[in-house]
Parts: C-alpha cells; structure tokens; sequence
C-alpha cells in the first residue's frame, strides 16, 4: 500500500487495518461454512484447499482426508476447467496472475439431490439463515457501537464547551437525542445477535395457552385435542406469543392441531417480510419482533407463513423428541412487598419449580435452618429492613454452598450492581419486570 511522501503509517493504525481486514475474511468465512450447498476451494493444480459442512457431508470425508486429495481423485467426471460439468460449477477467482488463481467448485442447487425429509431441510435452511443473520448482526452491532461512543462522548464534550446563550446548544443537544435513537436500534440487533440461550423442557402446549390466554384477554386459543406434549424453552415462547400479541391486526387466534403444530392468525400478509427483513413496520414494535425467528430456532421450533385470503397464518411445528423429565428446582423467593412474593411465586410455579417464599431476611435464615433439603436459588429484594439483600445472600451462600443467586429492586446504590461486577452465578433483574425477564433469568441461572 503507497503512503504519501509526508505521512508514515503509525502501528496502530497498521494493526487496525490488518484487524479489519482479518475480521472481513473471518466474516465470509463463516458465511461460507454455514452455506447448505457444497462448496469447495482449489489451487490450479486442482488440489482441495478448504471446503465447508455440506460438501465434506456430501462426500463423506474429513477436512484431512480432502487436504491430500485433488478434484481428479474426488470427482473424476469433472475437469479442471472453468464452466458447469456434470452438476457442479467450476468457477475462477480472479487475481493479479490468472494462470495461478484458485477454483470455487459449487454444486448447483436444481441437481442437488432431494432431501429425504423435507421439514428437515427447511428447518436446517431457517437455522442457516437464523445464524448469518446473526453474525451480520453482531459484527454491525460492534461496529455500531464504537461509532456511538465516540458520537455520544464527543458530542457532550462540545455540548459542555458552548457557552450557556450558544444558538449551537440546542442544535447539539438533538444530535445526542439522535444517537438515543440509535441506541435503540442497537438493541434490536443485540436481540438478533445473542437471543437467550433456550432451555427446552417437555410439557402440555394445550394447558400453557390456556393459562397464557387467562392472562392475556388478546389470545384466543381452540384445541382440536385435550392435549399436546410439545418440546421447547416456555419462557421463550411466552415471550414470542406476547410480541406476536401486539403485531396483530386483530385477536391472535392460536389453533392446536396434531401431530405437535399450532397455527397461529391474525396476521397482515406481509408478516413473512416482517419477521425475515425487519421492515418499517416491523421497526415499531422497538425490535422486538425481529428477535422472534432466533428464539424460535434455539427451542428448535420449525416455522413457515402460509398466505390466506384476508392475511396470513403463522405455523409452528415444534420438535417431536422428549426432553427428559428432571427434579423440580427448588427456589427461595424473599422480598418484603407480599403481592410481589405472590407474583414470583405464581409466574414460577407455573414453570414448574417449587417456591417457598419468606418476608424478610431473618424468616429467611431461620427457614434454611429448619429445611435441610437443598436449593437451587436465591430471590431476594437487595433493599429490606433488618438484613438486606446482599447480607442475605452472602449468608446462604454460606448455608448453601453453590446456590444461584437473583437479586430483584426497583432502585439500589450498590456499587457491584450498577457497575455489573457481579459475582459469577448472580444476577440481577430491576422491577418492575415482565414475567418472560423473571423466567428467562432464572432459566439462564440454573441452565
């Protein structure tokens, strides 16, 4: 690279551009690797240099065994020459010496051979599209990010500068409410970057609805069987159901058909477009429903839009293998407000752990002296007369070696807190809070 006679680079900005360059080769790569179609790389000599998933599964060989091999030894009916040969697509990479470029070798799409189970290939196809859609997210977030900083940090910094009667100030204090804004989106794409992590369980999906239409008037819910044992994370797809609610043209009609499949309506015919390209109209709902697609892939829940006359349906075909039944969690809810015991107590037991509750820190103690039967984790409000939440917590943690500990306020000074220097296994969720952030936090802390 040619550097003007009066600048010399400095190592800093060397290392940032070879960093740059290094993460845009890390970036295809991985889009490269996920690709369902085989695909494959060679020298001029036609010697295998890499290839991803679907071409080393389409052959049955190991990236090893393939580094040894030439396109000869492997696909013999297909010359070393660019063009389309017997199904496959021999294309040249262009550089600055031709005669020595690289091969992509790519298997075409209408010859590939058909799958053997069709759902299973659309749901893999979902997946594919689900993970590069999170990795763009994820390397635009990052990159999002720095730009914010410096546009926020020196944005107050010239605001703090202006004189107090400066026209400017005004002018200033709009470019930061802008990069509010954008702070927002930014969150959109965290969704989309790191959904939580699911923590799937068998259960009844008849029963869930109906105790998630009782709480929510919006939901209607019809069941052609008395029951349906389905598998997936419940505080995942509460929290989908709950979104969903309020993208509806009308009432969210949640029909349970057989074999494990609910179809939802209620939707405009444009909610495939939605959900896949994160249109206008899909931006109102503050990001919420671009991060539907993610969540329903890591409860490995299928899903497809089926167009209808008056909008579209929605169908879920949730996975048929049953996750193994474990004990029953058990967890300890402390908090000096009654009702948000109650709360607590009723959102978990309906996923299926057991709750004792106790009003203050000192009934807290006492009970674990009087149960000597383990538990999972501590809820405990950080802000209580007589012993507060982290002296409480720190005694348990004594009594019980290993619990898990969620910290539950609507304000707290804690310096560990508002920093987030948590110890590991602790975490803390600010009320007031929906019940999908009370259930994902505690399914993330006992995962």
């Amino acid at each position: 690279m040619e550097k003007s006679e009066n600048y010399i680079w400095r190592s800093r900005e060397v290392a940032r551009l070879l960093s740059l360059v290094e993460s845009e080769r890390r970036y295809y790569e991985d889009i490269l690797t996920i690709l369902p179609i085989p695909v494959a790389i060679l020298n001029a000599s036609g010697q295998f240099l890499s290839a991803n998933r679907a071409f080393l599964q389409s052959q049955r060989l190991t990236m090893a065994e393939l580094g040894v091999l030439t396109l000869a030894r492997v696909l013999p009916a297909v010359p070393l020459a660019a063009g389309a040969h017997e199904g496959w697509d021999l294309l040249r990479i262009q550089r600055w010496n031709d005669a020595e470029s690289d091969l992509v070798l790519v298997q075409r799409r209408e010859l590939a051979a058909p799958p053997a189970d069709p759902a299973a290939a659309e749901f893999a196809l979902q997946e594919a599209v689900t993970t590069a859609s999170a990795k763009l997210a994820g390397r635009v977030l990052h990159e999002a990010n720095n730009l914010m900083m410096v546009l926020s940090g020196y944005g107050e910094e010239i605001l703090d500068a202006l004189p107090p009667d400066s026209p400017l100030r005004e002018d200033m204090r709009e470019i930061l409410r802008s990069t509010d804004r954008i702070k927002g989106m930014s969150a959109q794409l965290q969704s989309l970057a790191s959904p939580p992590k699911a923590v799937r369980t068998s259960f009844d999906a008849v029963a869930f609805l109906q105790a998630l239409s009782a709480r929510e008037p919006s939901i209607r819910v019809q069941s052609a069987v008395p029951a349906l044992a389905v598998t997936a994370d419940r505080s995942h797809l509460e929290q989908i159901l709950l979104t969903l609610v309020r993208y509806a043209q009308r009432p969210l009609l949640a029909e349970v058909k057989g074999p494990a499949s609910v179809w939802l309506s209620g939707f405009a015919r444009s909610v495939k477009e939605d959900l896949e390209l994160l249109s206008p109209a899909a931006r109102l709902t503050q990001g919420a429903l671009s991060a539907v697609p993610a969540l329903l892939a890591e409860s490995r829940v299928q899903w497809r839009v089926v167009p209808a006359p008056d909008g579209a349906t929605l169908h879920l075909h949730f996975a048929s293998e049953a996750v193994a039944a474990t004990a029953s969690k058990r967890i300890l809810v402390v908090d000096d407000e009654e009702g948000i015991r109650t709360l607590v107590r009723k959102v978990l037991e309906r996923q299926g752990f057991q709750v004792l509750e106790a009003e203050s820190g000192d009934v807290a103690i006492r009970l674990l002296e009087r149960d000597g039967a383990p538990f999972d984790l501590l809820i405990s409000d950080m802000m209580m007369p007589g012993v507060d939440g982290r002296t409480l917590a720190t005694r348990v943690s004594q009594m019980r070696p290993g619990i898990r500990i969620l910290f539950i306020s609507g304000y707290t000074e804690d310096a560990d807190v508002q920093s987030g220097r948590l110890p590991a296994g602790t975490a803390f969720l600010p009320k007031p809070f929906p019940h999908s952030a009370l259930v994902d936090a505690v399914n993330r802390l006992l995962a």
